[in-house]
Parts: C-alpha cells; sequence; structure tokens
C-alpha cells in the first residue's frame, strides 16, 4: 500500500549562487547535488537565514533559519506562495499574518457567530439561525511591542453551501490575526509563531498547540490578499483536545485581550522563557515528577517577582540597611588587600566593615520605637548572615501569593485536598513544604513524593496564572471563572 504523505513536492533552491534540485517529503529534505558522488562524501554543516527557490509547480518558496550540507536541508519555516511566480510580488514581505485551526476555534468559539431564533413553533419547522453583524461578532485592539505597532483580530470567515446533494449547510471559521502598521520580511515569521504559540499554550494550559492553516497576506490598494501559505517544523506533543471548558476563551478576556497577549509573548524578547509548568498535553497534566516540580518552583518565583516588589523596593526604610552595606562593599577591595599582605586580621577586617555599618544602624534604630525597629533588626541579621542581597525566599513567597490571592485559589485548594485525602497546611507550612521540597530536589537529594506535594504542586500552577493575569489587568471574577476552568 502506497505511504501517504501530508506534503510532498520537488523543485529547485539557489545556494552560493547554484540552483540545487530537492525534493521534499513532510518536514525531510533531500538535495540532488549535480556531483552525486561528493553527496556520499560527509560535508561541512552550515547555516542560512533564507533560502529561496521555485517548485516544479511554479510556485516560490522560502525556506528560514536553514541548515544544510551537500545532500540534506534542515529548515524551521517553509513559505510557498500561493499563485503561480510573477503574478504578484515575491514572497520576501507580509503585512498581514493570520491563523487558523483548533485552538483558534477553542478560543473564539465558531458557534459565536450564529444568533438562534426565538419563538418559533418546531411542529412547524425547524428554528433558523442569522449570522451576527460583524461589529458584534469581531474582536479587535491595537497595542505596541517592542517599538512594533500592531492590530490583533479576532474574524469570521462564513460561508453558506445550497448545492442540491450536500449535507453541510456552511461553515463559520475564526481566525486570529496580526496586522502590521509597517510591512515586515518573512525572517520575522519565526518570532511571531513563537509569540502566537506561546499565546495559545498559555490559554489552553497545554502546549501540545498546532494550526491547521497559517498563511501571510499583502495589502494591495487597501484591501488584503493571501500572498503564501506558512508550514511550521514543530515538535508533535500529541493531540490538541481542549474545548471551552478547559481554556481561556475570548469572553474571559474580551476587554484586556491586547494586554493579555502583550503580557505573555513579550517574555521571549525579554529573556523570560518560564513556561514549562504548562504540561504537554492532557495525559501530562495529571503527573507530577521531580523535573515539572523544579520548573513549577522557578516559575513561580519569577512570577512574583515580576508582580510584586522585594523588601527593598517596597519599603524605604529596608532600602535604607541595604544600602548602608552597598556603601561599605564598596571599601571591599582596600580591605582584601589589606587582608592579602597580612596587615590586618579577620577581626580586624569584620571590625571594620561592620564598624561602620554598626554605627550608623544605632543612629538609625534610635529613632524608632523598639517594637518597629524590630522587623528591621531581623532584616539586618539577614544581611549579615549572608553579606548578599536578601529578598524573600521561595517559603515566603508561596505563603504570601497564597494569603494574598486565597479567595481565588481556595476551590483548587479544596478540590486538590479532598482528591488527595490530605489536610491542606497552614500558609506558612505550605511555603515551608514546597521550598523543602524544591531544595531537595536543586540538591541532588529529592524525597519521596507525597500526596502534600501534588497538592502544593497545583495550587503553585494556579497561583502563576493569578499572577500573570492581574499583571495583565483581567478582573477578579474573570480569573475565578478561569482558575476554575483550568485547575
Amino acid at each position: 500500500m502506497k505511504e501517504v504523505y501530508y506534503m510532498e513536492h520537488t523543485g529547485h533552491i539557489k545556494i552560493n549562487r547554484k540552483n540545487v534540485p530537492y525534493h521534499l517529503v513532510d518536514d525531510k529534505v533531500t538535495l540532488i547535488p549535480f556531483d552525486t558522488y561528493s553527496a556520499l562524501i560527509p560535508s561541512e554543516i552550515k547555516e542560512k537565514e533564507i533560502i529561496k527557490g521555485i517548485t516544479t509547480g511554479n510556485r516560490e518558496v522560502a525556506f528560514l533559519n536553514c541548515k544544510y550540507s551537500s545532500n540534506r536541508l534542515a529548515y524551521q519555516v517553509l513559505i510557498i506562495s500561493s499563485c503561480n511566480t510573477g503574478l504578484y510580488e515575491d514572497i520576501s514581505s507580509f503585512d498581514r499574518i493570520c491563523f487558523e485551526g483548533k485552538p483558534v476555534n477553542v478560543f473564539a468559539g465558531p458557534g459565536r457567530a450564529y444568533i438562534s431564533e426565538d419563538g418559533y413553533d418546531i411542529s412547524e419547522r425547524m428554528k433558523s439561525i442569522t449570522p451576527r453583524n460583524w461589529d458584534d461578532l469581531n474582536t479587535e485592539t491595537n497595542l505596541k511591542i517592542k517599538n512594533r505597532e500592531m492590530k490583533l483580530s479576532i474574524d469570521y470567515c462564513i460561508w453558506h453551501n445550497k448545492k442540491f446533494i450536500e449535507t453541510s449547510m456552511g461553515e463559520a471559521i475564526p481566525r486570529f490575526c496580526i496586522e502590521y502598521n509597517k510591512t515586515l520580511s518573512i525572517k520575522n515569521i519565526p518570532a511571531i509563531y513563537l509569540q502566537v504559540y506561546d499565546f495559545f499554550s498559555f490559554l489552553s494550559f497545554r502546549r501540545n498547540v498546532t494550526f491547521d492553516k497559517i498563511y501571510i497576506q499583502r495589502k494591495i490598494e487597501g484591501k488584503y490578499a493571501k500572498a503564501a501559505e506558512v508550514i511550521v517544523n514543530s515538535k508533535n506533543f500529541g493531540d490538541y483536545n481542549n474545548t471551552e471548558r478547559n481554556s481561556i476563551i475570548i469572553d474571559d478576556c474580551r476587554k484586556n485581550f491586547g494586554s493579555l497577549f502583550k503580557c505573555v509573548v513579550q517574555r521571549r524578547s525579554q529573556k523570560i522563557y518560564d513556561n514549562f509548568y504548562i504540561p504537554k498535553n492532557g495525559k501530562e497534566s495529571s503527573q507530577l515528577t521531580y523535573e515539572k516540580f523544579l520548573s513549577c518552583a522557578l516559575s513561580l518565583e519569577s512570577e512574583y517577582a515580576r508582580l510584586y516588589p522585594s523588601k527593598k523596593d517596597e519599603n524605604e526604610k529596608f532600602a535604607y540597611i541595604q544600602g548602608l552595606f552597598q556603601e561599605s562593599a564598596d571599601k571591599m577591595d582596600m580591605l582584601f588587600a589589606l587582608a592579602a599582605e597580612n596587615r590586618i586580621s579577620r577581626d580586624e577586617f569584620e571590625k571594620c566593615f561592620y564598624g561602620d555599618v554598626n554605627s550608623r544602624l544605632k543612629i538609625f534604630f534610635d529613632s524608632m520605637s523598639k517594637t518597629k525597629a524590630k522587623s528591621y533588626q531581623s532584616y539586618y541579621v539577614k544581611i549579615v548572615d549572608a553579606l548578599s542581597k536578601i529578598d524573600y525566599s521561595l517559603g515566603e513567597k508561596y505563603k504570601n501569593a497564597l494569603n494574598m490571592h486565597m479567595d481565588l485559589v481556595k476551590p483548587v485548594i479544596d478540590r486538590m485536598s479532598s482528591a488527595n485525602g490530605v489536610a491542606f497546611p497552614s500558609a506558612n507550612e505550605a511555603g515551608k513544604i514546597f521550598a523543602d521540597f524544591r531544595n531537595g530536589i536543586a540538591h541532588g537529594n529529592p524525597p519521596d513524593i507525597e500526596k502534600i506535594h501534588c497538592v502544593l504542586f497545583e495550587v503553585a500552577r494556579a497561583l502563576i496564572y493569578i499572577m500573570i493575569l492581574k499583571n495583565a489587568g483581567i478582573d477578579e471574577e474573570s480569573i475565578k471563572n478561569i482558575v476554575k476552568k483550568l485547575f
């Protein structure tokens, strides 16, 4: 039986000013050199951002982010023109990119495209449905990310089928589109794809996000025309089976659609990539391993740091204490030089370092009541102990996040505690258990995974989502609904 391929074609690409024939089957590209014997000899792997060519069907192609040898080519993104060469401009740039597929369907909801008729008599006929007005159906918002202005939109392609023998009456297909104020080069497509992938992974609480169609459009005389199809080489994490019942949908974040997108996608440009707490697929979502717990703990710390200030940032008195140590630390070079020459002892070293700090802190503490000074003195003791920047520990962050968002995360605590047959500890104890378990993993001596760790892990993931949603400006009622669906 002949094997059926998802995609197969042949053509020529230009490498080093030479036209090289190729044969593409799915994501594998075989180059056919003119000297066939040279293909048998191992060759150097080279890299190129864009390699262009033409298929035997007269369509322009572009391979992005390539690695190639004498007989193989690997790529991240393939772009194939929608029309024969010469009819339009080449596919080197675009004005809008569109995404279609199940993740978009779940987020936007094809069923939202219609209004059901009220007050009909089912004994006479079936009720009718009417398409919504475009203004009521479509959603768009303007935003700016890294000096790049764009318009995000959810729109619908609706068509009806009145053919005599067809059983399907038509479809409503939602699209997620990004329209840019300035024409972009196709070399930006891999980064844009990752932004959209991150966004829909967050919406789905799954990383097995794939799109059925991705295509770019050019603006010609004020109207958009499809220029090319985009195929992305991505990892397969299993079938996407989310529904509106376990995903964030447009109705959950319509008012803050743009700010949520920006909050999620700009992380890569900020060198932030901590989404491994999001499971690959539905099967993995109910599993806990040491690696997942460690990733979750790292994400919790980073999200907490982004949403809430450090001790020195939230209180000028903490900042003053830390500043005293910083000023004294500026003298360290001189003290180290003296110690290296055996001109001062260790006791003298410590006296020089702490002496100035202690004298100035005494004046500082004397200016306030003993009760008030107590918390600042304990902070001073921590700095003395660590001789480094002191901030909230993981346990404190977990406790603080739990206390601040207890109303939102309480349903998750109750459900997980009941399912695992354990009593949820106090916020302080929960933070300690969570931090101790993370530290055991990080130090290479992990304890056995117990039921309480499963509960704390799921609560931590919910807290991460709550902090991100709050950072994006989502209202508390919507956050409650989202947490209920995802966790």
